[in-house]
C-alpha cells in the first residue's frame, strides 16, 4: 500500500487530535507490530559476537600483534553494548506485547549490562517529556553548563565523550557512573524493586568482571573491564549526541505553550544514512519519529519516517535530519563557541 500523504490539519483540530490520526495510520502500515522473537535473537548474537570479538583480540594480542588486537577489543564492546538498543526497546514498551513482559525482557536485558532498569527509565522518561527544556531534561545538562566550553573541538570532544563531571571534577566517562546514578534514582523513587535489580547488577557486572579476568589475568581483566565499560559509555554518548544539542532551547514557561508534537519537532534531529547508519543505531537514528511514538519498536521507526514527516511538514514544523557525522560536529562546535540563537529565548 503507498504512503498517503498526511492531511493539513484544519485550524480547528486540536494537536492532540492530530497526533490520534497519524498514529492511526501508523497502525494501519503495521509501524505498531512487536517482534519478541527477533529481540531474543538479537540479545543471543550480540553476546555471542562480543565474546568472540575478545577472544580473538586475546590471540592477536598472544600473537604479537597489539595493533589489531585493540580494534578487535573495541568491537567486542561496540556489540555487547548494542544490548543496550534492546533494553530501550523493552523499557519502552516496544519489544513484546504485554507491558509485563517488557518489563522482564528490560531487566533482564539490563542485568546483562549491570543497570538499574527503573531508575534509567526515571531520567529517560524526563528527557522524552520535557526535550531540550532548560533545567527539566536531565539527558541534557551538560549543554547548560557554562563551565563545559573548550577552546577548540578536540577539547570539546574529550571534555565530552571521554569524561564526565561531578561537582567540579572530571571522571572518564563510564557506564559505572551512569549506573549508580540510575541506582539512586531507584533506590529513591521504586525502592520496592530496588533489592533485585541491586541483585542482577552485582551478577551482570560480576561476570563481565570475572570474564575478563580470565582472558587476561586479575590485574589485567579489571583494566580491560574498566576500558569496556569506558568504551559503553562514548559509544552511548556518541549516538545520542547530535539528536538534541544544539537545536532549540526552551524555557518552562515556553514548553508549556507548545504542543508535543512542536515540542518534539523542533528540538530533534535524524540522522541520514543506510543500512550501516541503522546497524550502529539500532534503529533510533529516526529519533523524532521515536520521540512522537515512544512505544514504536524501534525496528519499524524507518517505516514510519514517510508518515511522520508528511505530517509535520503539513504542520509547519521542521524535519531535522543531516549525516551523523555533521550532527557530531555540530555538538563539538556548540560547546566550542555556542551560537547566540540557541540560548534560551526571552
Amino acid at each position: 500500500m503507498g504512503i498517503q500523504p498526511f492531511p493539513q490539519a484544519p485550524t480547528d483540530q486540536s494537536a492532540a487530535s492530530s497526533l490520534t490520526a497519524l498514529r492511526a495510520q501508523l497502525e494501519a502500515a503495521g509501524c505498531f507490530e512487536r517482534k519478541p522473537l527477533r529481540a531474543v535473537a538479537e540479545l543471543v548474537a550480540n553476546l555471542l559476537g562480543s565474546v568472540l570479538a575478545f577472544l580473538v583480540a586475546r590471540q592477536l594480542m598472544r600473537a604479537g600483534a597489539p595493533w589489531a588486537a585493540a580494534p578487535m577489543f573495541a568491537v567486542g564492546s561496540f556489540l555487547f553494548y548494542r544490548n543496550g538498543w534492546l533494553m530501550h526497546d523493552a523499557a519502552h514498551g516496544g519489544s513484546w506485547p504485554g507491558i509485563k513482559a517488557n518489563r522482564w525482557f528490560a531487566a533482564l536485558v539490563a542485568g546483562v549490562l549491570g543497570e538499574f532498569p527503573s531508575g534509567w527509565r526515571h531520567g529517560h522518561n524526563r528527557h522524552h517529556a520535557r526535550t531540550n527544556v532548560l533545567g527539566e531534561d536531565w539527558d541534557q545538562r551538560e549543554r547548560w553548563d557554562p563551565t563545559r566550553r573548550y577552546s577548540s573541538r578536540w577539547r570539546a570532544w574529550m571534555g565530552l565523550f571521554l569524561f564526565t563531571r561531578y561537582r567540579g571534577i572530571y571522571l572518564p566517562a563510564s557506564l559505572l557512573f551512569m549506573g549508580l546514578r540510575d541506582g539512586y534514582y531507584c533506590n529513591r523513587h521504586y525502592r520496592d524493586r530496588f533489592a533485585a535489580e541491586l541483585t542482577a547488577v552485582i551478577i551482570g557486572l560480576g561476570l563481565q568482571l570475572g570474564g575478563f579476568i580470565c582472558l587476561a589475568g586479575v590485574w589485567q581483566g579489571v583494566l580491560l573491564f574498566l576500558l569496556h565499560t569506558h568504551l559503553g559509555m562514548i559509544y552511548l554518548n556518541s549516538a545520542f549526541a547530535g539528536n538534541h544539542y544544539d537545536l532549540e532551547t526552551f524555557t518552562p514557561e515556553q514548553a508549556r505553550e507548545l504542543d508535543m508534537a512542536s515540542l518534539q519537532a523542533r528540538t530533534t534531529r535524524n540522522y541520514a544514512g543506510g543500512w550501516w547508519t541503522h546497524y550502529v543505531f539500532g534503529g533510533l537514528e529516526k529519533q523524532l519519529e521515536h520521540h512522537l511514538f515512544p512505544h514504536l519498536p524501534r525496528h519499524h521507526l524507518h517505516r514510519a519516517a514517510p508518515y511522520v514527516r508528511d505530517f509535520v511538514r503539513a504542520r509547519g514544523l521542521p524535519y531535522h535530519e543531516a549525516p551523523f557525522w555533521h550532527c557530531y560536529m555540530r555538538v563539538l562546535d556548540f560547546h566550542v563557541d555556542p551560537p547566540r540563537t540557541q540560548a534560551p529565548r526571552t
